[in-house]
């Protein structure tokens, strides 16, 4: 009920305190002493004490208020106005949004400025005519007189003084906070620049005596000194920078100072509104036969093709640095819109893009009861890419908050017109050729036009992903033209899949495939289970030999005079069919080759146009910390593959990300480019190769076991009496060289899914099957019976040993009647050799021929 009662009653409006006339004097107060109003009548004030001072007829009341201030400041009776009008607009303007705010040291600052002015002016007078002159309204008045004379009775005159000039100091470091040193700053470096514009004295100039180690001059010790040099900015070498000021002009001679006048006319007429496409400088040489052949270390039986024969110069386009200049300035024009205070300090033009040095500058922030001048956030102008791609009509703009290792914010905008970025320039630069890395890549170049090397063996693998048409096949084809350029079938082999059957199928007939560039979903996982089989024969090799990784094996090798094993590079242009195929068998192959394939030699490059959660999974994505991303459509699709956003602000057509394995932070690169022509020269140099062991008169035969010679077809693989023998095997000393297949005859690969079959085939086999083989030999003879004696196991497993026996060759057909079935022979010379087992106990096998994969 209680509460039904509080419900039903109403509240009856609060009373305010104090009556009607009261309420309305304290709001007027209120109004009167706000900050804003005070401020206003200080400046009206001021501009009527200017107006009383200026008039020469003045009324009663400007006369009499003039006479008040000349006895009371006298000659300073100019600066009371000007502090008046001061500390007023400071009043006023603490209250406009995106202004500094007022602390009360400012006031206070200029109360002690003008207090102490008028008592130096008094102090210019001696005591005696000090009267007389403050009688007539001059000097510093009576307020001026009255403390000057207590300084001179306190501490006498020099020590008024000394007073004096503190209480001023004080008091405009209270008014100006750091502006006043700040502008000292900013004096010395403009005075510093204006001596390196000026000519150089020719005349000799002597040294100045050097001040002794250890022993500084006292007056640099009391205060901490600032360098007024700047920190000059030093660009990585071979970067193409634009600084914000162009250099000064130095004094030529007139036929030098003409030269520019024609050069600057060249950025104009090259990048037109609608540039026309770049075509190569140069058409390489297509005859193999006048190949320069060049030879690598590890590879001495291989002729590799020569970089200029294969690859095709492209021409540069320039753009005009006025141009970007102006972009630069307009860019920190947008960013002090905004409230964002910034300085552009120059550019980095690159192939595709770029990008425009900013540095942040400072704001002004009250703490408390002072301001405080605070660096600007770097977040702030991340905020803004936005609005800085409207101000600059571009299509799109990154922002690089901060640039490593600098102080710099880099702002990434398109240009008008992009150069490519040809594989044979990276090939060619000094990087390339420097790096000691043993599959070396050439990706492309950054933002700095510098070349951007990897090696694929450190990655140690390499995830593509991006939409369609961004250059995910291009950069595919670059890598694989890098390794078929710089390695031998003897140092590298590939292995291919593309179910787009369209993509890599130019590649057939290279002989450093091991199989045919699959195209069929169904064999593609057994290709991957094949590469995890491989894995683990050379892992257990290694163990044999006590060898860590593939470097120290191969070593091990070259010193019994056995080959190296090659590196195997899988390469699979489409992973989202393989996931659609065979999810959990190409995931589960996949990761265990990116967890340990690294250190046998075998490199995956995975590329996918559905960078979706489905098709690239965690287990995978935590497997390839190298990942390259192409322009994307959203920022879902950019965090999939690189973790961040920022792939969708790419420009496609070979613009990517590239994240290193050792690197914080992404790199922007445009990607190299290989063109369907180069592929091509490439693919017939290597099928029409011959080995420099074939040549005529060399009195060798290593030409039958390396390959044709040049103008026939090229087969991956020898035909060879082992299923297990991938490679091409040295023909035994005996045996005529194969016959070649005449030009009209297709010559084929041996598919590896056969192969495949059989090692799943063996894998399946039972336990007890070489058991099996062993009674059999002794015997002669097999069959479900004796099986079931001698092994002592039931008729099932006993028919299943007899089916196996029979699959793999050893044991002939039923003959009937209780007879059993012949022994026909072993299907290997040593059923626990290589031959039968992926992974076999070499050390049975007879020095003679040794049974090996490559």
């Amino acid at each position: 009920m209680a509460t039904k009662g509080r419900r039903g009653t109403k509240r009856k409006p609060a009373r305010r305190k104090g009556g009607g006339a009261s309420g309305g004097i304290q709001e007027l107060s209120r109004a009167i002493f706000r900050a804003e109003v005070g401020g206003v009548v200080l400046v009206l004030l001021a501009i009527f004490t200017v107006l009383s001072l200026l008039t020469p007829s003045r009324g009663e009341i400007t006369d009499g208020w003039v006479g008040v201030l000349r006895g009371l400041f006298g000659m300073g009776v100019w600066g009371f106005p000007v502090a008046l009008g001061v500390l007023g607009l400071w009043l006023v303007i603490r209250a406009v949004d995106r202004m500094p705010d007022l602390a009360w040291q400012r006031p206070i600052g200029i109360l002690l400025v003008y207090l102490a002015g008028i008592t130096g002016l008094s102090l210019l007078l001696r005591p005696e005519v000090r009267a007389v002159v403050t009688a007539e309204g001059d000097a510093g008045g009576m307020v001026g007189t009255f403390l000057a004379g207590a300084l001179e009775d306190t501490v006498g005159g020099w020590g008024a003084w000394a007073f004096v000039t503190f209480v001023i100091i004080s008091g405009l470091a209270l008014l100006l906070d750091r502006i006043l040193v700040d502008g000292w700053y900013a004096f010395t470096d403009w005075q510093q620049r204006v001596q390196e514009r000026r000519p150089r004295a020719t005349l000799p100039v002597e040294p100045p005596v050097p001040v002794p180690s250890g022993r500084i001059p006292w007056w640099k010790r009391l205060w901490p000194q600032r360098s007024t040099e700047s920190t000059p900015f030093s660009p990585p070498a071979g970067a193409n920078l634009v600084l914000a000021d162009p250099p000064p002009a130095r004094n030529e001679p007139a036929a030098e100072r003409q030269r520019p006048a024609a050069s600057a006319a060249a950025p104009a007429q090259a990048a037109p509104a609608h540039p026309a496409p770049q075509r190569p400088l140069s058409q390489p040489i297509s005859d193999p036969d006048v190949l320069t052949p060049r030879i690598v270390g590890g590879a001495q039986e291989w002729r590799l093709p020569a970089i200029s024969a294969i690859l095709s110069d492209w021409d540069r386009i320039t753009d005009d640095d006025n141009l970007i200049r102006t972009q630069g300035r307009l860019i920190q024009e947008t960013l002090a819109l905004f409230g964002v205070p910034a300085d552009f300090e120059g550019a980095y033009k690159g192939p595709s893009v770029t990008q425009y040095l900013i540095k942040p500058g400072y704001v002004e922030r009250k703490v408390g009861n002072e301001v405080q001048r605070v660096k600007v956030k770097v977040a702030k102008i991340a905020a803004l890419s936005n609005d800085l791609a409207l101000a600059l009509a571009a299509s799109s703009v990154r922002i690089e908050a901060p640039i490593p290792g600098t102080n710099y914010v880099g702002v990434e905008v398109p240009n008008q017109a992009s150069n490519v970025v040809g594989l044979k320039e990276l090939m060619e630069s000094e990087p390339f050729l420097d790096m000691k890395g043993r599959l070396r890549i050439a990706l492309g170049e950054d933002v700095k036009g510098q070349p951007i090397i990897a090696d694929l063996s450190k990655m140690p693998h390499l995830l593509i992903a991006g939409a369609t048409g961004s250059g995910k096949s291009v950069c595919i084809n670059s890598i694989i033209a890098c390794l078929l350029l710089t390695h031998t079938p003897e140092t590298l082999r590939l292995l291919m899949i593309d179910p787009k059957m369209v993509e890599l199928s130019i590649y057939n007939g290279v002989p450093h495939l091991l199989s045919p560039v699959v195209t069929e979903l169904d064999k593609a996982a057994g290709v991957l289970y094949w590469a995890v089989k491989e894995m683990e024969r050379r892992y257990t090799l290694f163990n044999k030999a006590n060898a860590r990784d593939i470097t120290r094996y191969n070593t091990y090798l070259e010193k019994n005079g056995e080959k190296p094993l090659p590196y195997i590079v899988v390469v699979v242009d489409e992973m989202a069919d393989l996931m659609m195929a065979a999810p959990e068998e190409v995931e589960k192959h996949i990761c265990r080759l990116a967890q340990m394939a690294r250190a046998v030699g075998i490199h995956l490059i995975i590329a996918t146009q559905r960078p979706s959660v489905d098709v690239i999974t965690g287990l995978i994505k935590a497997n390839f910390p190298a990942r390259i991303a192409f322009a994307v459509t959203s920022q879902v699709d950019s965090r999939v593959i690189l973790d961040i956003p920022g792939a969708e602000r790419l420009l496609g057509r070979g613009d990517m990300l590239f994240m290193a394995p050792d690197a914080s932070k992404l790199e922007r690169l445009q990607g190299s480019l290989v063109t369907d022509e180069e592929i091509n020269r490439l693919v017939r140099y290597w099928k029409g190769i011959r080995s420099l062991d074939g040549d005529p008169g060399s009195g060798q035969s290593g030409a039958s076991s390396l390959g044709p010679s040049r103008g026939n077809p090229v087969s991956n693989w020898a035909e060879t009496t082992s299923p297990l023998n991938l490679g091409t095997p040295d023909p035994p000393e005996a045996a005529p060289p194969p016959e070649r297949p005449a030009k009209s005859t297709p010559l084929s690969q041996p598919p590896l899914f056969e192969q495949i079959e059989q090692m799943k085939a063996e894998e399946a086999r039972d336990e007890l099957f070489y058991e099996a083989v062993n009674i059999v030999r002794e015997t002669g003879r097999g069959s479900v019976n004796l099986l079931q004696r001698k092994l002592r196991i039931g008729y099932s497993r006993a028919a299943r040993l007899v089916d196996q026996l029979e699959e793999a060759g050893i044991l002939g057909p039923d003959l009937g009647g209780g007879r059993g079935r012949d022994y026909l022979g072993d299907e290997g010379d040593d059923p626990g050799s290589t031959t039968m087992h992926i992974i076999g106990d070499e050390e049975e096998d007879d020095g003679e021929n040794p049974q090996v994969w490559f």
